[in-house]
């Protein structure tokens, strides 16, 4: 379910960054390339800081520390958006993305270290190293996802009347964008976090359970 929320999030957070940058903030193409750059940038800075950021604050505490990393970069896209003050700032709409992204990549960067760990504890219960069915189950997932992150955005902009030859867009329409972008996103967000919290395979717990495994060879 983490898998589900996480590639929806990306893929219709994706979808909608070139609608916002040219509708709602009537951006040009080498601002568009620089938010759409600015995805990725973290990853280069912030993963291999992953290990160290997990012994300070453990594995669920990284999740909850990424996750609302990223809501709160939404929300600055978001306000960005609605204060006409700030929409002139694209500095401030670069920072937003900047700190969005780097909750997203490491949030979801880390979540293919949880494979293994489910692999392990279906050996530790059953006896059987599960890895095929849990990596086909993966690969379901995040197909799901992506299907849903696809569809979601052609119905938001369906629903506010979306007028893709038009040069300028209603508020209505500019408003949906916004929800692509950072409310709908946000909310994924906060349902993967529910979703992590109940995940119980802590560090402890997975020691434990691979000196088990390896016990009984």
């Amino acid at each position: 379910f983490f898998f589900i929320t996480a590639f929806a999030m990306m893929a219709i957070g994706n979808a909608a960054g070139a609608y916002y940058i040219n509708y709602n903030l009537s951006g040009s193409a080498e601002e568009l390339s620089i938010f759409m750059g600015l995805g990725s940038i973290p990853a280069f800075i912030f993963m291999p800081m992953i290990p160290a950021i997990k012994r300070m604050v453990g594995k669920k505490g990284m999740f909850y520390i990424f996750l609302i990393t990223a809501i709160i970069g939404m929300a600055m896209l978001y306000a960005i958006s609605v204060i006409p003050a700030l929409r002139k700032h694209m500095w401030m709409v670069y920072m937003a993305q900047f700190i969005k992204s780097t909750g997203v990549i490491v949030a979801t960067g880390y979540m293919w270290a949880l494979v293994p760990e489910v692999i392990s504890f279906g050996e530790y219960t059953h006896g059987r190293r599960i890895s095929g069915i849990v990596n086909a189950l993966t690969g379901i997932f995040y197909k799901a996802g992506m299907a849903l992150g696809g569809v979601v955005p052609g119905l938001v902009l369906a629903f506010v009347d979306f007028d893709k030859t038009a040069a300028t867009q209603t508020p209505f329409a500019e408003q949906g964008i916004l929800w692509l972008v950072a409310v709908i996103p946000a909310i994924l967000l906060a349902l993967a976090m529910f979703i992590i919290s109940r995940y119980e395979l802590d560090d402890d717990v997975i020691d434990r359970i691979n000196r088990e495994i390896e016990s009984r060879s």
